[in-house]
């Protein structure tokens, strides 16, 4: 690692400056180094990036650093952090507008349950004389970002359900080990993503487990609650999550890819849009269509070996029916559907403003064809029988 010249980001730097700011030395396992120096040289050489957008870049490695270094300060001071226990979580998983979001809130609004918030997975880490169970400061920052990207990027609330406080996806807290795909969510960074995918994703998730046991002990109130974790993200990685959480109950959300991929990629090309000089909308439909593609292959696989640590949802069914769809899902938790759990999410849907028919978007727009997602996708709708609206 050497001094940064020019402006241009360096991962030795970025770590120097997050100790000084700190005041902190000890980041932890040292895995996420390679994982930060691919990413930033993925930055430099592919990414193409705007002096706004190399700006906004440098300040969330940073931040992500600056969070190493307190959760690990915290993991050393209060070594009982690792005695939480997260049992059983239910993991929802499944190609981006399946579902997959109202699932998760569905499931984060009954009172046993327990989920991740936007602002706890970007600022996980508890500020430097913050008391346990007050977080204010934390959730004023959360508040400020999600405003800040609504901002820049117009169209990204009818794309995505954005809210600083609710329960959203815990990629954020894998982000922090550097082997997440959120960078390449918001950027052109192919070398990086080949990087992620070829690696052991084990200790990323061995982390993930560290920080929710740390947000768990941050809020007592959680403690014997059913984490609810979700993330298009842990598709390809289910064989290492299941290693790290066992017990883990798998929930799949499935709608026909030829809707699902140019949705994700128009949100990939929104979230581009105030970052880059030259987006691209064709090179973003290539990416993201195979990559879904080998991650959908990925789960099936794991799927296979451990059938009765999945349960399938098609996304026309929970959409004509949630309660129905719940009712059958708890069965397959062996957990009875109460009447108070219904009520929770009774009330989340009635208040829920997010429209899923408010986003439009074409596959030619993306470079993409029917004829393409029908050969990446083919195999997997016709085993789940997808045709087109479901």
């Amino acid at each position: 690692m050497t001094a940064s010249k020019d402006g241009a980001l360096d991962a030795g730097s970025l770590m120097a400056e997050a100790q000084a700011l700190t005041r902190l030395e000890d980041f932890g396992q040292p895995q996420f180094i390679a994982g930060l120096e691919a990413l930033v040289a993925s930055i430099e050489a592919e990414a193409a990036l705007t002096e706004a957008g190399l700006a906004a870049q440098r300040q969330r490695l940073r931040g992500l650093l600056v969070n190493r270094l307190r959760i690990e300060q915290a993991l050393r001071e209060h070594p009982q952090i690792r005695n939480e226990r997260i049992d059983a979580p239910l993991v929802i998983v499944g190609l981006p507008r399946t579902g997959s979001t109202l699932t998760h809130r569905l499931l984060a609004s009954d009172p046993a349950h327990t989920a991740m918030r936007w602002w706890e997975g970007r600022y996980p880490a508890m500020l430097p004389g913050e008391r346990r169970g007050e977080p204010t400061e934390r959730r004023a920052l959360g508040r400020a970002e999600v405003e800040a990207v609504v901002a820049a990027s117009p169209d990204a609330m009818r794309i995505h359900p954005w809210d600083f406080d609710g329960a959203d996806e815990e990629v954020l807290l894998i982000e922090h080990s550097f082997h997440s795909t959120v960078p390449e969510a918001h950027m052109h960074l192919p070398s990086y993503s080949r990087w992620v995918e070829a690696q052991d994703h084990v200790p990323a998730y061995r982390d993930l487990l560290a920080c929710l046991q740390y947000l768990q002990w941050q809020t007592p109130e959680r403690a014997g609650k059913r984490w609810v974790l979700k993330s298009p993200h842990h598709l390809g990685y289910l064989d290492a999550l299941l290693r790290v959480f066992p017990d883990a109950k798998i929930i799949q959300t499935h709608r026909n890819p030829h809707e699902t991929v140019p949705s994700f990629c128009s949100m990939c090309a929104s979230l581009a849009a105030p970052l880059t000089r030259k987006p691209n909308g064709q090179s973003i439909g290539a990416h993201w269509a195979a990559k879904l593609s080998r991650n959908l292959q990925a789960s099936a696989a794991v799927a296979a070996r451990q059938p009765s640590s999945f349960i399938d949802l098609r996304f026309r069914d929970l959409i004509h029916d949630p309660i129905a769809e719940m009712r059958r899902l708890y069965a397959f938790i062996d957990r009875s559907f109460d009447t108070r759990a219904q009520r929770a999410m009774q009330a989340y849907r009635q208040d829920d403003a997010y429209q899923t028919n408010a986003h439009h978007y074409r596959l030619a727009d993306y470079g993409l064809s029917e004829g393409r997602i029908d050969a990446l996708f083919g195999a997997y709708m016709a085993h789940y029988g997808l045709g087109k609206g479901r």
